[in-house]
């Protein structure tokens, strides 16, 4: 799908603007103050091209979808009672148009995994079972989802076709090859999907690390390794950096990580809690979610330059 085409149906679901943050209120790491509730906006997701970010708030007794350009309201996207939220990077994909995300029954602890145009409401629900299901994202192409399935006790990984007609529920495939424990957050680096970032533990006892693997499970590695929490990781604009949010110094900020050596760099410096980066895949700044202003797990949206990266 041309960029002209998928920026049309971003167009229908919100007015298409330019999202550079405008300087409100800076805190004193270089963070500004984005978007702002009174929940917690949490899970954050851009579109393809960078004009659309997604995003979970609680509304009238569930945790719905917006989208917003920073520029006009959000614009409401799901309207169940169930917990709906956003997967990592490539939750939107760009060649079939269409939006994946979890749909979570709170009373029974069931979950689908769902899909819906970037341009309608219509949803096609592509995993409906009696287990936990959560963060899908679509390979490159479009034509499947990756996503965590919890059926042993731990977090699994499961592919499942990415069709979108009404008939396309089948059996998910459990992926071989990667690591024993608890798997959240997989996506596909944005290049060429050969590497799947992933966030792992060994068991409930260990520390969660950042690993990428190839799509079979092959040639495993740990990024930016600590002896503390490293969770939400997200793929940068290319295959080259990461982002993730880590407590390694006592309270979660947000990293940037070189795939392909040890180069760490620390983006932000807060006694707050900053967590579910999001890279802006066009303009070079990237969004994450704070409770900076309110505190208590009240988390507003920030946006932060990107570094200069060697």
């Amino acid at each position: 799908m041309k960029k002209s085409l998928f920026a049309a149906l971003a167009a229908s679901l919100i007015l298409a603007a330019c999202n550079d943050p405008e300087e409100e209120q800076t805190w004193p790491d270089g963070s500004i103050l984005w978007l702002s509730g009174i929940n917690a906006d949490t899970a954050l997701s851009w579109s393809p091209y960078g004009d659309v970010l997604f995003f979970s708030t609680y509304v009238d007794g569930a945790t719905r979808l917006f989208g917003t350009d920073g520029l006009t309201s959000p614009s409401e996207r799901t309207f169940t009672g169930m917990d709906e939220f956003m997967g990592p990077l490539g939750a939107w994909n760009n060649e079939n148009g269409r939006i994946v995300y979890t749909a979570l029954n709170a009373d029974s602890m069931r979950s689908q995994i769902r899909s819906i145009a970037g341009n309608d409401v219509y949803v096609t629900v592509h995993v409906q079972d009696s287990l936990l299901n959560a963060f899908p994202t679509y390979n490159i192409t479009g034509d499947s989802i990756l996503y965590c399935c919890k059926v042993t006790g731990d977090w699994r990984l499961y592919k499942i076709s990415g069709s979108y007609t009404p008939d396309s529920l089948e059996s998910p495939v459990l992926q071989p090859g990667f690591p024993d424990g608890n798997i959240l957050r997989p996506s596909y680096c944005p290049d060429d999907g050969t590497w799947i970032l992933f966030q792992h533990r060994a068991s409930s006892s260990d520390d969660w690390d950042i690993m990428i693997a190839h799509p079979d499970g092959s040639e495993q590695r740990t990024l930016a390794q600590s002896s503390a929490d490293d969770i939400h990781p997200t793929w940068g604009p290319n295959d080259e950096w990461i982002a993730f949010s880590s407590n390694r110094t006592g309270n979660y900020e947000i990293y940037l990580a070189d795939v392909n050596n040890d180069t760490l760099i620390q983006l932000t410096d807060d006694p707050a809690m900053d967590q579910y980066p999001a890279w802006n895949p066009d303009q070079k700044w990237i969004a994450f979610s704070s409770d900076r202003v309110s505190g208590n797990w009240n988390m507003d949206i920030f946006a932060i330059n990107e570094p200069d990266l060697p």
